[in-house]
């Protein structure tokens, strides 16, 4: 490996995850309700209250969908708006990822490793092609422990104002869980750097300023109705720690388990080097620090009752760190090994693609074979050359791995998308039979993919799915009534039979109509059936 060049490795990995990122439609049910609730905020303009299906949704603050309410305004609404951020976002924690490596380092080839191995860690290109909140949170908690590490070490209060906002716009983008990755890390790190300052009005005015900034949206909803105050901390805080109320089963291991999975094989190199090295692991160093900011908000998570992978997302630009390090101070013999575990890994993942895939229920293009093929060939030759060292060689090969993995993994969702919950051929088929201006209808489900898919509003028919149980609490009016007709109520078998008076589309998801719909089946001349979508116009 040459000098390191961070700059020119973001412009690569920037080309790599916004190639064909907009290929497949949004998918059910994270990606689909985040993109919908942005779109609905872009064309409604209100960008304080956030609407999902046309009634109010404050599970979340509005950050993430005003962020990309804005790739909206820029490249139209579609899904590579709807994603385009997410790649920036990833692009500027690549290169926070090499800021803070080089704070705590100061060795260019240790934190140019960092950034290539955060980059080539599963979750974090996984979660590049879905819109979540994570990937935002996840920048903010690294600019956080960006700024804390230059205000210990420099001392400029400048630091400390921007450790305090980056952790208000965190606060704005999922509420308290910013603090679950920066907390022990700060406090563990201030151990290891003395600060310059004693306790001053800055301190006072900056975490004012943290406190202002993060309740700002949540004390604006308040101070107009005070039953967002119990709804924020008890519903929104302590049911989803303490309670499953937002009905997630995983169980206490889920973590354990599924974290060293999805930042395979980093996962494997890190535990047996860390082993092999555990007498750098002292009571006060800066390995120590960074593995308690990995363990802790694991330990965290796994007593949650509310469990989903991505909530761990921002530990990994800690555990790319810690990893880069171990990886400089492994003695070369030991490493052997570990190199040739990666290599066979990766053979076999890109195999799995060229060889397995194409025998499976999903298509792939014969260029992503071709191309596969040729990165098997790329792999056996660097695993060969001698020329190179051997701790450069793994990480190279792991970002080709991840580089193939994000192009292939694209290519199969975008030739799939019926298979993977995407209804874009659905909403293109509506489209295309010049359908969109009729009332769309969706049967007892909830699939904002339609919504967003035809850029308008659609009327839900629950007829007893508890998916489309909503929170009407803090609807001013009736209006969320046209959009959610409920047919075990005789009004809105009433409304349903006013609206097909005129022409609409019916869409139905796994399951025909029941027989006692029989008179709303019947009302519609044509049927097409689009594996698990049945539509009816």
């Amino acid at each position: 490996m040459g000098k390191p060049n961070v700059k020119l490795f973001m412009i690569l990995a920037l080309f790599v995850l916004l190639f064909n990122v907009g290929k497949y439609g949004v998918l059910e049910t994270s990606d689909a309700r985040y993109s919908e609730i942005a779109r609905e905020m872009a064309v409604s303009g209100d960008y304080l209250h956030p609407n999902f299906l046309n009634i109010h949704h404050y599970h979340k603050p509005p950050l993430t969908y005003q962020i990309t309410a804005i790739g909206y305004k820029i490249f139209g609404i579609n899904p590579f708006g709807a994603r385009f951020f997410l790649q920036i976002a990833i692009i500027v924690q690549i290169f926070l990822v090499y800021m803070i490596s080089l704070l705590l380092f100061d060795d260019r080839k240790i934190s140019f490793w960092a950034s290539l191995i955060y980059f080539s860690i599963p979750l974090l290109f996984f979660s590049s092609r879905f819109l979540t909140t994570d990937i935002f949170l996840t920048t903010f908690v690294l600019m956080s422990i960006y700024y804390w590490i230059k205000y210990r070490k420099e001392g400029s209060y400048k630091y400390l104002y921007l450790f305090y906002l980056s952790l208000a716009l965190g606060f704005l983008t999922k509420g308290p869980v910013v603090f679950i990755v920066p907390l022990p890390f700060v406090l563990l790190y201030n151990k290891l750097e003395p600060s310059k300052n004693k306790f001053s009005v800055h301190h006072i005015i900056s975490f004012v300023l943290f406190l202002c900034t993060a309740s700002s949206w949540y004390i604006y909803l308040i101070w107009h109705n005070r039953e967002f105050l119990d709804y924020f901390i008890i519903t929104h805080t302590v049911d989803r720690f303490s309670t499953n109320r937002f009905h997630r089963y995983e169980p206490f291991w889920y973590f354990l388990v599924y974290a060293p999975l999805v930042s395979l094989p980093w996962s494997v190199n890190l535990i047996s080097l860390g082993i092999q090295c555990k007498s750098y692991f002292k009571k006060k160093s800066i390995y120590t620090v960074l593995l308690a900011t990995i363990v802790i908000p694991i330990i965290f998570f796994s007593l949650s009752e509310s469990k989903l992978i991505l909530y761990i997302l921002p530990i990994f630009g800690v555990f790319a760190i810690l990893t880069a390090k171990i990886i400089d101070i492994i003695d070369i013999e030991k490493f052997k090994k570990i190199y040739f575990f990666n290599f066979i890994y990766a053979i076999l993942l890109v195999s799995l693609f060229v060889i397995v895939v194409p025998f499976t229920k999903y298509s792939i293009s014969i260029s992503i074979v071709i191309f596969g093929l040729f990165i098997i060939s790329g792999l056996i030759y660097l695993y060969r050359n001698k020329r190179m060292d051997i701790k450069n060689k793994v990480v190279i090969l792991n970002v080709i791995l991840a580089i193939f993995i994000i192009i292939a993994g694209t290519d199969v969702m975008g030739n799939n998308q019926l298979k993977i919950k995407s209804s874009k051929p659905v909403t293109d088929f509506i489209i295309e039979k010049h359908l969109r201006d009729r009332t769309i209808l969706v049967y007892n489900t909830r699939k904002p993919s339609i919504a967003f898919g035809l850029n308008k509003s659609i009327i839900s028919l629950k007829d007893g799915s508890k998916k489309l149980n909503r929170e009407t609490q803090f609807e001013t009016n009736d209006e969320w009534k046209k959009y959610l007709l409920d047919l075990k109520d005789p009004s809105g078998i009433k409304s349903l039979k006013e609206i097909i008076k005129n022409p609409t589309v019916l869409i139905l998801y796994k399951k025909p109509l029941p027989k006692a719909y029989k008179w709303l089946e019947d009302s519609y001349k044509n049927k097409v059936k689009m594996d698990k979508w049945y539509i009816y116009y």
